[in-house]
C-alpha cells in the first residue's frame, strides 16, 4: 500500500434555513443556539486529531453541508483558524465552501476570502423559478445572479455551479434555458446531478405521479442533452456528474481537487456529524445525531472498518471508474502490489468486448476506462467489480 504524504479535510455544516424536499443529507433547520455548541465540537474533534496531520501536506479543504453560508461567517473563520493551527494551509491548497444564493451576502463572501477561500460552489439547481419552488429551494434565479456578481466582485476566480436534471416540471426546453443561462456566466466548473428520490424525503412520500417528473425516455434525453451541450461549450466531463472548463492557461486545472481525492482513494479526514474519513485501509464515519456528536465529538462512529485487500481493490475500481479517464494499471500495482489483470482481467476483457469499456495506452500510462455507454449504466457495470 502506498504511503500517502498528502491529506484533505472535509467539514460538515448541517444547518439550513429549510431542508429541500429532495435532500437526504444530514442537514436541516436546527435552533440557532446549537450552532455555537456544534462549532465548538468540531474544534475539539480537530484538536484531538492533530497527530493525523503530522508530516502531511494539505491539498484541499471543503466546507459542505447543509448550508455553510447559513451560519454567521465568524464560525467559519474559527474553523479555518483551527485548521491553520494544526496543519499549514499552503498557497496552492484548494479551499472550497458551499453557498446557497438565499443566504449569501457581500459581507460573508468578503469574510470567506479573508479566511483563504479560493473556490466557491453555488447551489443553483435550475434557472427556472417554478422548478426551484418545486424543489423546495429558498432562492430565486435572480438571487443566484446577485450572488454570482458578488463572487466576481470579490475576486473569486474558481466557481462551481450545481444544477439538477430530471426534476419536477423539467422539460428539455427548460433544461436548455438553465444550461444557456449558466454557460453565459462562464463558471469554471459545473456539477450536473440527476435527481434521485431517496427514502425518508418528502419527495419519496409524494411519489412520482404527484411530482410531475419527466418520463423515463425524456429523462434520458435530458441527461444526454446536458452532456452534449456542456461539451460543445468547452466543458470537459471528467466524472459522471462533473464538468470542468477547459482552460487555455497552461497549468490551470479546474477539476475539483477535493472530489478527485475521494475517487482516487487518497487520504482525507472529515469533521462534524456524519463526516467520513479514509486513512489507508481504514474507513470511518461519524454518527449523524447532532446532540450526541456535540456531547462527545468524534468519539462515536456509524461506520468504522479496516478494509481487507479485496474490498479496497473493489473500492478502487468502482470509485476510479467514475472518472472518464478511468484508472491506471500502474496506480493499481502501486496501491496493492498486484497486477490488475490477475484480479480483474476477465471482467475487464468482458466489458471491453461489450463496448462498455476501453483499454488504451502503454506501460506507465496504460488505462482502463468506461465508454459513454458504460458510464450511462455505470451502476450496473461497477457491480461486476465487487467480490
Amino acid at each position: 500500500m502506498k504511503d500517502s504524504k498528502d491529506i484533505s479535510i472535509y467539514v460538515h455544516i448541517p444547518f439550513c434555513v429549510r431542508k429541500c424536499l429532495y435532500c437526504d443529507f444530514n442537514s436541516g433547520k436546527y435552533p440557532d443556539y446549537m450552532i455555537d455548541s456544534y462549532i465548538d465540537a468540531i474544534l475539539k474533534e480537530m484538536d484531538e486529531n492533530r497527530e493525523v496531520f503530522s508530516g502531511k501536506s494539505l491539498k484541499a479543504v471543503y466546507i459542505g453541508g447543509g448550508t455553510p453560508s447559513s451560519v454567521p461567517p465568524s464560525y467559519i473563520g474559527l474553523i479555518f483558524d483551527r485548521i491553520s493551527d494544526i496543519i499549514p494551509i499552503e498557497d496552492d491548497t484548494e479551499i472550497t465552501i458551499e453557498i446557497n444564493p438565499g443566504t449569501t451576502t457581500d459581507h460573508k463572501i468578503k469574510d470567506y476570502v479573508s479566511y483563504g477561500v479560493n473556490r466557491v460552489s453555488v447551489g443553483l439547481q435550475s434557472a427556472v423559478d417554478s422548478e426551484l419552488e418545486a424543489l423546495g429551494r429558498i432562492h430565486t434565479y435572480n438571487d443566484f445572479l446577485r450572488t454570482y456578481d458578488i463572487l466576481k466582485e470579490n475576486g473569486i476566480k474558481n466557481i462551481n455551479v450545481d444544477i439538477m436534471t430530471s426534476i419536477p416540471h423539467q422539460t428539455k426546453g427548460s433544461l436548455l434555458k438553465t444550461l444557456q443561462e449558466v454557460i453565459s456566466l462562464h463558471p469554471q466548473h459545473i456539477s450536473a446531478y440527476s435527481l434521485s428520490i431517496e427514502k425518508g424525503t418528502p419527495f419519496y412520500e409524494m411519489g412520482p405521479m404527484r411530482l410531475d417528473l419527466p418520463a423515463e425516455n425524456e429523462s434520458y434525453e435530458i441527461y444526454k442533452l446536458t452532456q452534449k451541450y456542456l461539451k460543445e461549450h468547452g466543458y470537459s466531463r471528467y466524472e459522471i456528474s462533473n464538468y470542468a472548463l477547459e482552460s487555455k492557461d497552461k497549468g490551470v486545472d479546474y477539476r475539483c481537487r477535493n472530489n478527485l481525492r475521494y475517487w482516487n482513494r487518497e487520504d482525507y479526514i472529515g469533521f462534524g456529524a456524519s463526516a467520513a474519513s479514509l486513512s489507508g485501509y481504514r474507513r470511518y464515519t461519524n454518527i449523524s445525531d447532532l446532540d450526541r456528536y456535540i456531547r462527545e465529538p468524534g468519539r462515536h462512529r456509524s461506520e468504522d472498518m479496516i478494509l481487507d485487500p479485496k474490498d479496497a481493490m473493489a473500492e478502487f475500481m468502482f470509485l476510479g471508474l467514475r472518472k472518464t479517464e478511468g484508472i491506471r494499471f500502474a496506480d493499481f500495482l502501486n496501491e496493492f502490489d498486484t497486477d490488475i489483470n490477475e484480479v480483474y482481467g476477465e471482467v475487464m476483457r468482458s466489458h471491453v468486448e461489450s463496448e462498455l469499456a476501453v483499454i488504451s495506452g502503454e506501460d506507465e500510462d496504460r488505462r482502463f476506462y468506461l465508454t459513454d455507454r458504460g458510464l450511462d449504466i455505470s451502476n450496473e457495470v461497477m457491480c461486476d467489480y465487487l467480490f
